[in-house]
């Protein structure tokens, strides 16, 4: 793979600031050119420029070494430093002369500065357009793509490679595999948090993105496999039509030519025997349960080996290092994993316990990820076997707050010893008794079950605190609505004395709570009447301050009181302060039209009905008012 070139990430261009530092320089030294040459004339001005060029040159060229020796290479550098600085004071010059002799030659003046100004901009405009072409060509050549490797953590793999090749125009893809892998002993894994535990005993060998070349026709893969000592090299066609490629949308502000194409995120699954899958969510591509062995000199299988046992923290030691090897010879269950991620079992969910608004998301043996709602959850299906089922709550956000990791080896097993020749379907019943604790599991087959207990449950507790948090003022608010509910009919029953009950339950419930303290008005107005409830009108607006829509609510009913009051004019101010507290509400433009209408006011009774009228309301004063064109009719009032 030499001779083949693979996808080289171009790093952005950025105008830096630390152009500014020789910058700076070149015109501190044309500032004291300029004073020379204006005292003391050009000699001085020359002498001066090759004194520092050769004082600057001298040390950043014998900076560090031992010996400072002049060399024609120096020389040739200070005579280049001094042309530039000489170039770089013509300007000083043209000054001086300019100043001296009215002199100016405006030719070279021009020339001067095209070249002082321009090859800045030249060299800037080299570089944006290099790497705009750049990652043009890049985006021709490659496509983007995520991919995750996996082998079982038993089968101790050491991967030398894993590449898409494009043999016609020897292109390659630039994936780095890293071999860092730890095989964590029981011992460490048993004083791990159950988070950490899980992440290592889960986590992919490897997992990036990658770029991968267009009409790639060869995939190459090879590995040491440890636990079976034996080396594998494949190299098989690659069927690069299988692919569905669409259009990269990020980054925005790029252009379409260099954001290029993409596919969807690959798996690639190594087994033993030197068997592998390669497939994306939608189609299997490559599929091999075996492939033959290649030999290599024990001196190269001695390196991999020792670079896979100083992977391992309790396994770097030599000797539980071999008897890890020798266990997992013995044992059978990478065979048994293997066979299950292909098994597929027809199964239903079904959990209790927990709120309304839960659905789930399943990750299964065959490493496949989806997600399944309450409902869909009830309904067999052909699937894999569940290894992780995560609890979502649906609130303000999404809440995965809790995750039940199972031991699919023994899920099978038990599945094995309930279920029957005849037996269709297998289901699993969660019932949480409180919550996340107290799970009880079970799988059940016809009329057979059987308690399940093999698992654990991870539960994040910054989501749990904020989910509880959210279900908490959740069903606050729903007993608020239904004690208000209950609290006005009663009111509309005349029954105030109850209402009175319910308004102080609410208080007692929420002191903050706005749509109460409209409720104590209006009781305090139906109870004592318009002086008591009038003059409490401040302390009312005090408590709904916080919260508009109840504020609102109560200018609105103050506003209706000075109008059964027959205050209309003393009553428009409290209309149109709810209203700018809450404009959306159409029935307070309507109550201030209302207002408007009998103080014979028709243009603004007509302007804020409509406005009422527009917003959707509907009401027998609003239709009579624009009946009348704003022009109440004395007679029927």
């Amino acid at each position: 793979m030499k001779n083949y070139r693979s996808y080289q990430r171009i790093d952005p261009i950025y105008f830096s600031g630390e152009i500014f530092f020789p910058v700076g320089l070149l015109f501190a030294a044309s500032i004291i050119s300029y004073g020379l040459l204006y005292i003391l004339g050009l000699g001085t001005a020359v002498f001066f420029n090759v004194c520092i060029a050769w004082c600057g040159y001298f040390y950043f060229y014998f900076y560090g070494k031992s010996k400072t020796k002049i060399t024609i290479k120096f020389l040739i550098g200070v005579f280049l430093i001094t042309l530039l600085l000489l170039f770089v004071d013509y300007g000083a010059y043209a000054l001086v002369l300019y100043q001296k002799t009215g002199i100016f030659k405006e030719l070279y003046f021009l020339v001067w500065l095209s070249i002082l100004v321009g090859f800045p901009i030249v060299y800037y405009v080299h570089l944006y357009g290099a790497h705009y072409y750049a990652k043009r060509r890049l985006a021709s050549v490659y496509f983007k793509t995520s991919l995750s490797v996996y082998h079982d953590r038993e089968l101790l793999t050491h991967i030398d490679g894993i590449a898409f090749i494009n043999s016609s125009k020897k292109y390659t893809s630039d994936i780095k595999i890293e071999n860092d892998y730890c095989f964590y002993s029981d011992q460490e894994l048993a004083v791990m948090d159950l988070s950490s535990k899980y992440y290592h005993l889960k986590k992919s060998v490897f997992s990036s993105v990658i770029h991968v070349p267009f009409d790639a026709d060869q995939f190459e893969i090879s590995w040491y496999s440890i636990v079976e000592d034996q080396y594998y090299k494949v190299n098989i066609p690659f069927p690069f039509h299988k692919l569905i490629l669409e259009e990269e949308k990020y980054p925005l502000k790029e252009s379409k030519s260099i954001r290029g194409e993409k596919s969807k995120r690959l798996f690639l699954h190594i087994y033993q025997n030197g068997g592998f899958k390669l497939y994306n969510e939608d189609i299997i591509l490559l599929d091999y349960y075996t492939n033959p062995t290649v030999a290599i000199e024990d001196e190269i299988k001695q390196v991999k080996l020792i670079a896979n046992q100083n992977c391992h923290h309790y396994y770097n030691n030599t000797e539980r290092f071999f008897d890890l090897l020798k266990e997992l010879k013995k044992s059978n269950t990478i065979e048994k994993r293997q066979e299950l991620q292909d098994k597929l079992v027809v199964w239903n969910l079904k959990f209790s316990g927990l709120d309304q608004g839960h659905y789930i998301e399943i990750a299964d043996a065959y490493f496949k990820n989806y997600k399944l709602e309450k409902d869909d959850a009830f309904l067999s299906a052909l699937r894999y076997l569940p290894t992780e089922i995560t609890f979502v709550y649906r609130g303000s956000y999404l809440f995965p707050w809790m995750t039940l990791h199972i031991d699919t080896l023994k899920l099978n097993e038990c599945i094995d010893a309930v279920k029957t020749d005849d037996s269709e379907e297998i289901s699993f019943l969660l019932h949480f008794k409180k919550g996340a604790e107290g799970l009880e599991f079970i799988i059940k087959a016809d009329e057979a079950e059987r308690h399940f207990d093999a698992w654990e449950i991870v539960i994040d507790e910054r989501r749990k605190k904020e989910m509880d948090e959210e279900l908490h003022e959740k069903r606050e608010d729903q007993q608020k609505r239904a004690l208000l509910k209950e609290a006005w009919d009663l009111v509309f029953a005349k029954k105030y004395k109850e209402a009175q009950q319910n308004c102080d339950a609410l208080l007692a419930l929420d002191p903050e709570y706005g749509f109460a303290y409209f409720l104590e008005a209006r009781l305090l107005w139906y109870t004592k009447g318009f002086e008591a409830c009038y003059s409490k009108r401040d302390y009312f607006f005090a408590k709904t301050k916080h919260e508009p829509a109840a504020l609102a609510h109560i200018y609105n009913s103050f506003g209706c009181i000075l109008d059964l009051e027959l205050r209309y004019e003393e009553s428009i101010p409290y209309f149109e302060k709810a209203i700018e507290i809450n404009p959306k509400e159409p029935i307070y433009s309507c109550n201030l039209g209302e207002m408007y209408y009998k103080l014979k006011d028709a243009a603004n009774a007509l302007k804020e009905v409509k406005k009422a009228k527009k917003m959707g309301y509907e009401s027998d004063i609003l239709t009579e008012i624009l009946a009348n064109k704003g022009k109440i009719d004395l007679i029927n009032h």
